[in-house]
């Protein structure tokens, strides 16, 4: 073969490499999301749409990957205001880069003297992959009102696809075990239709006081109600609490209302309600000790005590 031809056929497949490398590691678009490699920035969308989803799945993780995750921009893309506390789950690691917003990990879930109340500490900033967080909205903040977008910072050096049948849930459990209940999050539009199965066991935030519903509560949902993706749910899973007097396992009573406490590291929390509407949230703006004195300002000594023992954050 002619070593000039042989040459000349070298170069153009390597140009054609190099072309396809180079669209690989540019912008992706996936189903729910595209990255835009000029601005090293990964937008999802978390939209109210029966068709609403966002897939991680292999094509996409594909193309992420070549695109040096670590360090990349994500965005949130919401089509209502972030008038209110929220709920929130991503398929991947990440570290908020947004100072209208904090994470809460919800570790504790318990009925305190017939007060079903849910516990949840300030992630300072961190959000693991597949896991579902109470997500608060600092309202009382200029720039932060009516927001549609959520920033945040990708902490892994590679993306992993996200099973189709994966259980985005964290079990809420206690000092005496597991009381039965789950926060669920969802990369897919959902919508529960009346007299669905299982419809009686699900819970979401409510945004405002409404029909006789206190904004910040966790409720018990109806028939319409419905929740976009990177969103979550409580629901529960357990197999019988406080049941009537019935030998029938699935009769028994849940509660209408559940205590929400949302406890920040300089020894402060924020108290609401979570109680049929699946949505949005909001609490109490005032702050409080851990003792649930309302106090001014910000408390000198750092550390949240929790039975007695102190948990610094």
């Amino acid at each position: 073969m002619n070593k000039q031809y042989l040459w000349a056929k070298i170069a153009i497949v390597a140009a054609f490499s190099a072309a396809s490398s180079a669209a690989w590691a540019g912008n992706c678009y996936f189903t729910g999301g595209h990255y835009e490699s000029a601005t090293h920035t990964l937008y999802l969308e978390s939209y109210t749409d029966t068709l609403a989803a966002v897939v991680f799945d292999q094509s996409a993780v594909n193309c992420l990957n070549q695109n040096n995750p670590s360090g990349m921009k994500v965005v949130i893309l919401r089509d209502t205001p972030l008038k209110a506390n929220s709920t929130l789950v991503l398929p991947f690691a990440a570290t908020v880069d947004d100072d209208c917003i904090a994470l809460y990990d919800v570790y504790d879930f318990n009925n305190r003297s017939g007060t079903w109340e849910a516990v949840g500490y300030n992630t300072m900033g961190g959000a693991s992959m597949n896991q579902p967080y109470i997500m608060a909205v600092f309202t009382d903040k200029a720039k932060c009102q009516d927001r549609r977008e959520i920033h945040f910072l990708v902490n892994t050096d590679n993306f992993a696809v996200t099973p189709q049948d994966q259980q985005l849930e964290k079990w809420m459990g206690n000092n005496t075990g597991n009381p039965g209940f789950t926060l669920r999050g969802t990369y897919k539009y959902k919508k529960w239709e009346s007299g669905a199965s299982g419809i009686n066991k699900v819970y979401g935030y409510a945004a405002k006081d409404m029909g006789g519903v206190s904004g910040g509560q966790f409720v018990k949902i109806g028939g319409g109600a419905y929740l976009p993706p990177l969103r979550a749910y409580l629901e529960y899973r357990g197999d019988g609490l406080a049941k009537k007097s019935s030998d029938n396992r699935e009769d028994f009573e849940l509660p209408e209302t559940i205590e929400v406490r949302l406890i920040d590291g300089d020894s402060t929390m924020s108290i609401g309600k979570l109680n049929p509407v699946t949505g949005e949230i909001q609490m109490d703006s005032r702050r409080f000790d851990l003792n649930g004195r309302a106090i001014n300002g910000k408390p000198a000594n750092h550390g949240v005590y929790v039975n007695k023992k102190k948990a610094v954050r």
